[in-house]
């Protein structure tokens, strides 16, 4: 009942937190028989809630055990079907408990039941993949063994890619990888189980290396990120890439990652060379307070009509905006406020704003409700208002977006009239960075084809 009660708050809380949440491939996933996910951890808990609202199985999360620390997660964490995981980085003199683990694990398989974990076993917030650990093999390969490998254990590779690992109403693609049936492995097994549990540890790492965005150190990632906001768009274009479509997205990021680190391997003068070029357009921007967005030539212009529109929705939707900041703005911003003081690191930040955001919002709705109810005195009225707060903060999300994306037109339009000159000499260094680029490319493919 708990666990119910919880995946639902948690399904309206994840949905809530992000503009867009893409499952791939789920029907990779079997229905009926015992299933290891295994995937990449850059946003500690909300990870787990991503992959448990997407996979349509009912999952046990293996969870690091330091969160199991005081009496009430302890009472707490087992009956939301969460196992601990003793860590040596944790405390050395705890990780026989691990047995203990195995053997929940084995009893979950043998149920044909399904359980998470994360292989790497930290959370850094970064687009890195960390070394992966031999657990996730050796519980699978464990109850296949307890069970005369009669088990039907399947391993599903997940693959997390966040727009932005930290910002609120940001996307994340889910890609569910291709299963690996644990007993294809029984002969290999049985020659040399030390081996093949390397093995098979290696399979999942080469898989979720696939199946997300990752690169290889932050030095890529800064390239990558830089690529993504100037360029990425513009690549889809030219290869004829649907830019609403996710699958699409990955995989325009995916050969952006494949590019920039080919060229960090052999060819860092001109990584070097591309950075600097990119900062200096970046420094230009940014005393001039403009986004590359308005400079992109794919951008169409604003029409006198479409100005009229924006002008018309900007001065009628003030009074719905001003009532949505009313019943939201505290919500809103204390859980930014929270994560910003005790998030102790990156992959903190995006889960403490979502719980502490679940549990800001339900509690200041429920004394608004309150207020409002006593005030009226009115059932049907306050039926009403409940079903306007939630529209209502959509509404003031959707509203700043469009006031400062009209302002950013209107500052565009300023600097050009009254700085014109400074406005070629920036669009100069863009067309310069993006032949820069191109030339890249088209490089980078034909030595791939070679």
């Amino acid at each position: 009942m708990l666990y119910r009660l919880i995946k639902l708050v948690s399904l309206a809380g994840v949905y809530t937190f992000f503009r867009r949440i893409s499952p791939q491939h789920v029907n990779n996933i079997p229905t009926d028989s015992p299933v290891i996910f295994v995937s990449n951890h850059p946003n500690t808990m909300i990870d787990p809630l991503v992959v448990g609202t997407t996979c349509n199985r009912k999952l046990f999360f293996f969870a690091k055990s330091t969160l199991f620390n005081n009496p009430f997660s302890k009472w707490l964490l087992p009956k939301l079907q969460l196992v601990p995981i003793y860590r040596k980085q944790d405390d050395p003199s705890q990780i026989n408990k691990n047995e203990d683990t195995f053997e929940k694990g084995f009893h979950i398989l043998k149920n044909n039941g399904a359980f998470l974990i994360f292989p790497e076993g930290v959370s850094t917030g970064d687009r890195t993949l960390s070394k992966i650990k031999t657990g996730a093999a050796r519980i699978g390969f464990g109850a296949m063994v307890k069970n005369n490998w009669k088990l039907n254990i399947t391993m599903i590779p997940v693959g997390l890619s966040y727009s932005n690992a930290i910002k609120f109403k940001s996307n994340v693609i889910v890609r569910y990888g291709n299963p690996i049936n644990l007993k294809a492995f029984k002969q290999q097994y049985d020659l040399d189980e030390f081996k093949v549990v390397n093995q098979l540890t290696d399979q999942i790492e080469t898989a979720l290396t696939k199946l997300t965005t990752n690169v290889n150190d932050l030095a890529s990632e800064e390239i990558v990120s830089a690529l993504e906001l100037i360029y990425k768009k513009e690549l889809m274009t030219d290869l004829g890439l649907d830019i609403k479509n996710k699958s699409d997205d990955f995989s325009a990021t995916k050969g952006l990652v494949n590019g920039v680190e080919w060229y960090f391997k052999n060819e860092p003068n001109k990584v070097e060379e591309f950075k600097e070029k990119f900062q200096n357009y970046q420094n230009h921007l940014s005393l001039l307070k403009l986004k590359d967005e308005f400079l992109d030539p794919s951008n169409k212009s604003i029409t006198f009509f479409e100005r009229i529109q924006i002008v018309t929705y900007i001065i009628l939707g003030f009074p719905i905006y001003l009532y949505g900041i009313i019943n939201n703005i505290i919500p809103y911003k204390l859980p930014r406020l929270i994560a910003k003081q005790f998030a102790r690191s990156k992959s903190e930040i995006a889960p403490t704003k979502l719980i502490t955001g679940i549990g800001v919002f339900v509690i200041y709705y429920i004394l608004e409700i309150l207020v409002f109810y006593l005030l009226a005195n009115n059932l049907l009225l306050t039926t009403a208002y409940i079903l306007s707060l939630i529209p209502s903060g959509n509404f003031v999300l959707s509203y700043i977006f469009r006031i400062r994306k009209y302002r950013q037109h209107l500052r565009f339009l300023t600097v050009f009239y009254q700085k014109r000159y400074l406005m070629y000499q920036i669009i100069e260094e863009r067309q310069a960075l993006i032949q820069f680029i191109n030339k890249a490319k088209d490089e980078y493919i034909k030595i791939e084809n070679i």
